[in-house]
């Protein structure tokens, strides 16, 4: 099939998308007519909601608990769901068996078949102002290469040098491709090749605006996902580069403190509270949506009655905005003898644990933030046995995050100490995103700073402890039947 073949296809499936998906745009470009022949089309075709959802990721290294899921329900089952699988750490239950679809999955395919492809199928011919269309080829090409990445993160083996050119990876959607014959899959090396190409294509078109809309790319976001790239493939001077890049555009991080506020709940209960003769503090910690200045490429999603794992809260620094001012249902019920809310975090998870009630916190799954650049160059840092830069580029970050009036500089005297608050402080900054699940993947690589990961479930008297090995099948995700059932040369990669 031809060029002109598929486009004529992609075209046809977009037009009748816009059709029945929102009678507002049928008006577009009436009778039938190319609606993605202007420049300005492809503007609205990248004017998208961004929002995958990842929680099975921070499900599986035991940052959260499933949302309102009895767990030790999962724990004891007889015929394995996969939410038990990922509770027990089970790796000889077959997750393929048990995975019809996964909106990772689909949603990050669908951003690279829906927006960057069409995108890039169409700009170059495209009417309009060629100064837009070469941006929005750039955006497209980022937010390919960026889903890539996602991708073969989540679904074959973390980089390896030493093995990157014979593990078998994904495949790689581009917009030629011949739809009527099943992709090929990559190598996990042929992979990173095609994400760096795509990252320094859109760079070399130098039409990126330094100061895009929040949910759109722009320049700090290109500079700063190749820094991600590059560290995934150990080139760690080109990540550290790439990094300081991003942080000459933005460099600011949010002050949490200044991030307190009544919320949600604490405006409906302060009344009631009021009348009762009950004086509390019920401001909570917010990230309201779209307002967050440290965010390079938001898409965001809320985190609501979704709990921290005990593990999780254990690690977060002591004086962490989040120990105090994550409003969760524990810290209502301790205002009065009388509960206001009840034991939700018991009631919708069977286990004694705080559930948060924020209802304005919002994260972006897979977007990136200047707290990750910072944490890039403070990791290159280390690695170099620069204790004291990598030291000074954390505790900027901590400066932001503690209570005011509890903050000091923390030190370390050797490159191990230095890691330890670097994993520490990239767990709690990365919660409800892909990144901590990519760099503990990544870190296993390494024999140096490779680590089991523990947890315990305590319920009824019952005590139930895992772990989770470096070198677990777990760490890749089954690829969907509707993806299988598909493409033939799709086989799982563990």
């Amino acid at each position: 099939m031809n060029v002109m073949k598929i486009k004529i296809y992609v075209l046809t499936v977009w037009v009748l998308c816009l059709l029945f998906a929102c009678s507002d745009f049928t008006e577009i470009d009436p009778k039938g007519k190319n609606t993605l022949s202007r420049v300005e089309d492809l503007n609205l075709l990248l004017n998208n909601e961004y929002e995958v959802r990842l929680n099975t990721l921070n499900e599986l290294i035991n940052d959260v608990y499933p949302q309102t899921v009895n767990i030790p329900s999962l724990l004891d089952e007889s015929i394995k769901t996969l939410g038990g699988v990922s509770l027990t750490w089970d790796e000889k239950t077959d997750r393929a068996a048990l995975t019809n679809s996964d909106n990772k999955y689909t949603g990050l395919y669908d951003i690279i078949g829906k927006v960057a492809n069409p995108v890039l199928l169409n700009v170059d011919g495209a009417t309009g102002d060629s100064r837009l269309a070469a941006q929005y080829k750039a955006e497209a090409l980022v937010l390919r290469a960026w889903c890539h990445y996602l991708l073969v993160n989540i679904y074959a083996k973390a980089y390896d040098p030493a093995t990157a050119a014979t593990d078998p990876g994904i495949v790689y959607t581009r917009e030629t491709d011949d739809i009527a014959t099943p992709n090929e899959k990559l190598t996990v090396g042929q992979v990173y090749e095609s994400i760096l190409e795509d990252l320094n294509a859109a760079l070399d078109l130098n039409s990126l605006p330094a100061n895009p809309n929040k949910m759109r790319v722009g320049l700090p976001f290109a500079w700063a996902a190749k820094a991600k790239v590059l560290m995934s493939m150990r080139d760690y001077e080109g990540a550290f580069a790439a990094a300081g890049e991003s942080l000459k555009l933005k460099n600011t991080i949010d002050d949490y403190n200044q991030k307190i506020e009544l919320g949600t709940f604490g405006t409906q209960l302060a009344p009631m509270l009021q009348i009762m003769g009950i004086t509390a503090d019920l401001r909570e910690l917010v990230r309201p949506y779209l307002t967050c200045e440290e965010e390079l490429f938001e898409t965001p999603s809320g985190f609501s009655l979704t709990s921290f794992s005990l593990e999780f809260w254990q690690d977060v620094e002591e004086n962490h905005l989040f120990h105090s001012y994550i409003l969760t249902d524990k810290k209502i019920n301790a205002l009065s003898p009388i509960p206001i809310v009840g034991n939700m975090g018991e009631q919708f998870s069977g286990i004694d644990i705080s559930m948060p009630l924020n209802m304005n916190l919002y994260y972006s799954p897979i977007g990136l933030t200047t707290v990750d650049m910072y944490l890039v160059q403070a990791e290159c840092y280390i690695r170099e046995g620069k204790t004291d830069e990598a030291m000074n580029l954390l505790n900027t970050i901590r400066e932001k995050r503690v209570l005011t009036g509890t903050y000091q500089p923390e030190t370390a005297s050797t490159s191990e100490e230095a890691f330890v608050w670097l994993k520490k402080i990239s767990r709690t900054e990365n919660f409800y995103t892909a990144k901590t699940f990519i760099n503990l993947k990544r870190w296993n690589t390494e024999e140096k700073y490779r680590e089991t990961l523990h947890k315990t479930y305590r319920y009824e008297n019952q005590e139930r402890s895992y772990e989770l090995r470096p070198d677990s099948p777990l760490w890749i995700f089954p690829f969907p039947q509707n993806a299988t059932n598909l493409n033939p040369n799709l086989t799982q990669n563990y």
